[in-house]
């Protein structure tokens, strides 16, 4: 289990380990979805356990593949992105206002999406739907920004289009916390500073991203036959 981990207004946090190591989990408990079965979880000042999570769901942005069994298969990409700001996954409910629909329609535009709004999300290709979650996760202006493995899906192009998305929110908003979870070395943004490293549930490290990397953490959960290796204000793997 993780023992003990902090994130401050702010930081932005990339998290990575080995497939099935409990990084969507992790991600799903800061949303307030999947309620820890030990220790204390605390996200944006409500405690869970003790306080109604409810209001996390419009307060956490989120990008990641496992909200989608849950949308109705109606749903449409303005319908999805417009009901960040209430919360809901659909109109099933609470329903956005005209504003609300309004800046949904500009994210949506922003990300090249425009002519789909109407779409059901469902027909749409992956890196499409991708985009839309991206959309969804941005357009409230949130306190907690999660991406849960936000390139998967993407072009190489859409891929470099969401670093500078990126980079340039964290310019706009930099007491924004964001953590993302990736497989990718070179999927993290230059403005991403600290890192947790998960290793079967269990934190095998945590800290400035650049020296968790470079001091031997990196290959004591994936091995040693590639090292991380700077590029220029990116990272990639090497053949050690």
């Amino acid at each position: 289990m993780l023992d003990h981990w902090d994130v401050h207004p702010g930081e932005r946090w990339v998290v990575m380990g080995p497939n099935g190591c409990g990084k969507t989990s992790l991600a799903l408990a800061l949303m307030g979805r999947l309620f820890p079965w030990g220790g204390r979880l605390d996200i944006l000042g409500i405690h869970a356990g003790e306080d109604s999570l409810l209001p996390l769901r419009t307060r956490i942005g989120f990008c990641g593949d496992a909200l989608e069994p849950l949308l109705d298969t109606s749903t449409t990409c303005e319908d999805l992105v417009s009901t960040a700001f209430v919360g809901t996954l659909g109109r099933r409910f609470d329903r956005p206002s005209a504003t609300h629909r309004k800046r949904a329609r500009e994210e949506l535009e922003a990300w090249g999406l425009g002519g789909h709004r109407t779409s059901p999300w469902l027909r749409l290709s992956l890196g499409q739907r991708k985009r839309t979650w991206l959309a969804r996760a941005l357009v409230p202006e949130p306190d907690l920004l999660i991406l849960d493995e936000p390139c998967a899906g993407l072009d190489p192009v859409g891929r470099e289009d969401l670093m500078v998305h990126l980079e340039a929110l964290a310019l706009r908003r930099p007491q924004l916390p964001i953590v993302l979870v990736t497989h990718h070395l070179e999927e993290i943004p230059s403005c991403f500073g600290h890192l947790l490293l998960l290793d079967r549930g269990t934190r095998k490290a945590s800290g400035p991203l650049r020296k968790t990397l470079l001091e031997g953490a990196f290959t004591s959960v994936f091995g040693d036959r590639f090292v991380p290796m700077p590029r220029k204000d990116r990272w990639s793997l090497s053949r050690s």
